[in-house]
């Protein structure tokens, strides 16, 4: 199959163009700020709010589109309007589970439960249920939306799991908000690629997917397991505040973030791992990539000064 992916040479779209490439043809769109890591991947340069320039790229030669940099309306209304006359290519959506509105639906949420958006996700929620809206109303093809919880695995660009390493393996503390139990999901990023893959080849019948393993951790109980992965003994302690917003010193917000996965366990696209086990292979990426370094925010530098030594 010829793929198109939208985006494709950071952390989610990577691992997903990894995944096709062993039997598919890869083309990657981006504004190419970033080089390519494989000669068989082909490229598009353009701004995906350039309709103009996306019209000049655009075929109808691909069977099948992967939209990993889809985050507005405007994204998605400028690439439909740019595809050829009667070009009807599987669209795969990967979404978020910022999508569901926790005012409106209780948490591990199902993908009937109301989704457009929350707005403690500070309009990310609200945007990409937006994009979910344009994309069943204009797609020709078949349309598969995935909504992944945290992602996180080798290459991840968000601050999450390496953040915390970091404070770990230095004997820093750190520090946990409220009482540490809030419950969260991950999704490794190549199990979410491997669905993808599936989803692309018509092994996994169109229709919305949360996608994640099926279990849930506290914060403290996913800090234990990130210090048995790297083998260190882990200083936890309160936020000493908390009113301070959690992002501030902790990489998530104190926000449960939980789904159920049974509609896509029910598939044979399932794709999961044990979080140890995918922490282990990220554990490794980071460290020979020389990425865990204990640079406190400026709220945890205040909070370190007054913890006894």
């Amino acid at each position: 199959m010829k793929v198109l992916v939208l985006g494709g040479t950071r952390f989610v779209g990577r691992a997903i163009v990894e995944a096709l490439l062993p039997g598919h043809e890869v083309t990657v769109l981006n504004r190419g700020t970033r080089p390519l890591w494989d000669e068989r991947i082909g490229q598009l340069v353009a701004d995906r709010l350039d309709r103009t320039a996306l019209t000049e790229q655009l075929d109808d030669g691909f069977q099948a589109i992967v939209d990993v940099s889809g985050t507005e309306p405007e994204h998605i209304t400028t690439l439909l309007g740019a595809l050829p006359a009667g070009a009807a290519p599987a669209y795969v959506y990967i979404s978020s589970a910022a999508v569901y509105d926790r005012t409106r639906a209780l948490a591990p949420f199902a993908e009937d439960a109301p989704a457009d958006g929350d707005p403690v996700w500070g309009g990310y929620g609200e945007a990409k249920a937006a994009c979910e809206q344009l994309l069943r109303a204009g797609v020709a093809g078949e349309l598969t939306i995935l909504r992944p919880p945290y992602v996180y695995g080798p290459h991840n660009t968000e601050p999450r799991e390496q953040f915390l390493w970091a404070r770990l393996l230095s004997g820093s503390p750190v520090f946990v908000p409220g009482d540490g139990e809030r419950r969260i999901q991950f999704c490794h990023a190549e199990d979410l690629a491997a669905t993808v893959l599936a989803a692309c080849e018509g092994r996994l019948a169109a229709g919305t997917y949360n996608i994640g393993e099926p279990r849930h951790y506290g914060f403290r109980e996913y800090l234990r397991t990130l210090a048995e992965v790297a083998g260190v003994e882990p200083v936890l302690l309160p936020a000493p505040d908390a009113a301070v917003p959690a992002r501030e010193y902790f990489p998530f917000r104190d926000i449960e973030l939980t789904l159920d996965t049974k509609r896509l366990e029910a598939t044979d696209a399932f794709h999961t791992r044990p979080l140890a086990t995918g922490l282990a292979t990220s554990l490794a990426w980071f460290r020979d990539h020389d990425a865990l370094h204990d640079e406190p925010t400026p709220r945890e530098a205040a909070w370190r000064a007054t913890v006894p030594r």
